[in-house]
């Protein structure tokens, strides 16, 4: 049985996670994260790298099957079913379905090189959703330009900029109707120029109510956008609250040395 969803705010809980661990060999990478996420809700994930961030989100998604614990996705559980008290592993005919929901933008684009920006986009809604051409390509030319590219539909992805890429793949990950977007480092591969497009996209589709978790270091976007920011440190939440009280007073030491080493490089850049 399902726990009864969790009240956040206004909106029930849509992804709750459940004492969650994932370990790799002897490596505790998720250390019993206990998580639930709003409807509507912004949620940046900060941290060091190795802090469980990526892992995290791919466990989220069944992309990693998880160790122990539970991901329920709209109150139904993700990758496991269970009967008389013990855990059996969800066919994957039905991990598809739970997560019909769920869209997933990673470090890389992950692009298909032979196909151009529609193509990208319109693939996957023939290839997953059985949709027939005409309707894909109407689909596909309207996330284009949500995302900005409209005029780029026809460009095969070598001729896009890393941030035009990374708008294709929101783009097409918005094509599947998700109600719920997680976000991987989207801009950690991109030059810093194109970060800002990027995250333009991703503040437009929080100002529309689309439910996100956002493993960033874009410190600045996360305080701007979040509802509530999450730091996390050797696969545990070490603090969350309110982005600007957490950034601002963070109550533990560990936050505050990773702040403060943060600092200090933004600092150093800027001497640059």
């Amino acid at each position: 049985m399902s726990p009864a969803l969790k009240k956040i705010g206004d909106g029930a809980a849509v992804l709750q996670l459940r004492d969650l661990r994932k370990r790799f060999g002897d490596q505790t990478v998720l250390d019993g994260i206990d998580l639930d996420v709003g409807q509507s809700e912004c949620v940046c994930i900060i941290g060091p790298s190795g802090s469980g961030k990526s892992t995290l989100l791919r466990c989220m998604a069944f992309l990693e099957r998880y160790d122990d614990g539970v991901v329920y996705i709209h109150g139904k559980s993700l990758g496991y079913s269970f009967v008389d008290g013990k855990r059996i592993a969800d066919r994957d005919v039905q991990v598809d379905h739970t997560r019909r929901g769920l869209g997933m933008v990673f470090q890389q684009f992950n692009l298909w090189s032979h196909m151009t920006a529609l193509g990208n986009i319109t693939t996957p809604l023939r290839l997953a959703r059985g949709m027939a051409r005409a309707e894909a390509e109407e689909i596909g030319r309207k996330m284009l330009a949500k995302v900005g590219l409209a005029d780029r539909a026809d460009v095969y992805p070598a001729r896009l900029s890393g941030g035009q890429q990374q708008r294709v793949a929101i783009g097409r990950a918005l094509a599947m109707k998700p109600t719920i977007m997680l976000f991987d480092e989207p801009t950690s591969a991109l030059d810093p120029e194109r970060v800002g497009e990027v995250l333009d996209v991703m503040r437009q589709l929080a100002a529309d109510g689309m439910t996100m978790v956002v493993a960033t270091h874009e410190m600045g976007f996360a305080s701007e956008v979040s509802d509530r920011l999450i730091f996390m440190d050797e696969g545990k939440i070490v603090e969350q609250g309110a982005p600007k009280t957490v950034l601002r007073t963070p109550e533990t030491a560990r936050l505050q040395q990773f702040l403060g080493t943060w600092r200090a490089r933004q600092a150093d850049l800027f001497i640059q």
